[in-house]
């Protein structure tokens, strides 16, 4: 694959449930949701160099890992309509934090989450992990490409070009199949241990940090607003939005809701998928802090687990234009 050394991937804004006219979305307007013209993630040539181009088509939809679980293994006939869904209307958004909790279902678990993934065919883009890079994205006015992991993607683009190259001689970068994302399982999987070690650490540091903002509002409850003012919505800026509110609320209910091992990745992808989603999945905890920040805004509509019907009805029902 030496011929492949300059890969670019292009980055364009992606779509959430943004309405320029109307600041606050009613828990029922579908039709608020923003919109895209259909593209998927493909391959091209751009001056002579070869570029991966992902792009949104329709409405981001983000699963956590319970959710991608659930529809992998549980019932075939709604799997089935949230890809016809998908396929017809959205992309979906899949991040690190999905990447390395692959890691953890064995066996017959494992082999339905990479069919799963298969189904989604090239309807996904790779999103970025740390939310203070996209936070430092937004910042330097770089909103279309701040939630976009290039690094995510040339993993994957390696990955399968290997993949690829081991059964033909040519390598046919325009097949859909080329994309599919059923092929991180076995990146994970080769890659399991390293990949955990990175997520513990990045895990202990971001919990560190939490604790210690903690412990200085717990001296002086009035510290909070000059480490982490509070910030009004602006389209510009949702992660910038979400990562300060997030922060904010975990360190005010410390006291009962005590920091615990994963929150730090947890906060990582509850602040891109509710920024830069459309319609997504947390678990019970995290959305209901989604739930509780601030209005007005233009968030993603939030479901957990065990509303993955509703999930699936809400994607069905959202109209194209």
């Amino acid at each position: 694959m030496g011929g492949y050394t300059s890969l670019v991937l292009r980055q364009p804004r992606l779509m959430r449930s943004v309405s320029r006219q109307k600041r606050e979305v009613p828990h029922d307007a579908f039709v608020a949701f923003a919109w895209r013209e259909p593209s998927l993630i493909r391959f091209t040539t751009e001056d002579g160099n070869p570029v991966v181009v992902a792009e949104t088509k329709g409405y981001g939809i983000y699963l956590d890992n319970d959710s991608l679980i659930d529809l992998a293994t549980g019932d075939a006939s709604r799997q089935k309509r949230f890809v016809d869904a998908l396929h017809a209307k959205a992309t979906l958004l899949f991040s690190w934090a999905n990447a390395i909790e692959v890691a953890g279902p064995q066996g017959a678990s494992a082999e339905a989450v990479r069919g799963f993934l298969d189904r989604i065919g090239p309807h996904w883009i790779p999103l970025q992990l740390n939310p203070w890079e996209v936070v430092k994205r937004e910042q330097a006015g770089l909103a279309a490409e701040a939630a976009v992991s290039t690094k995510f993607m040339e993993a994957y683009f390696q990955r399968r070009a290997y993949d690829v190259g081991e059964s033909s001689a040519v390598i046919d970068l325009t097949r859909e199949a080329f994309f599919q994302l059923g092929a991180v399982v076995d990146w994970v999987h080769e890659h399991r241990d390293k990949i955990r070690a990175d997520a513990e650490a990045i895990d202990n540091e971001l919990r560190a940090l939490l604790e210690k903002r903690r412990a200085d509002y717990e001296k002086n409850p009035a510290s909070l607003d000059e480490f982490l003012p509070p910030c009004r919505f602006d389209e510009r800026f949702p992660a910038t939005f979400v990562l300060v509110h997030l922060q904010r609320i975990l360190i005010k209910e410390a006291k009962e809701y005590h920091f615990k091992r994963h929150d730090g990745l947890d906060l990582c992808h509850a602040t891109i998928a509710a920024a830069y989603g459309s319609v997504i999945t947390l678990d019970k905890e995290w959305k209901r802090r989604v739930e509780a920040l601030p209005a007005p805004h233009n968030l993603a509509r939030t479901y957990y687990r065990p509303e993955i019907n509703q999930l699936v009805a809400t994607l069905e029902a959202l109209s194209v234009p």
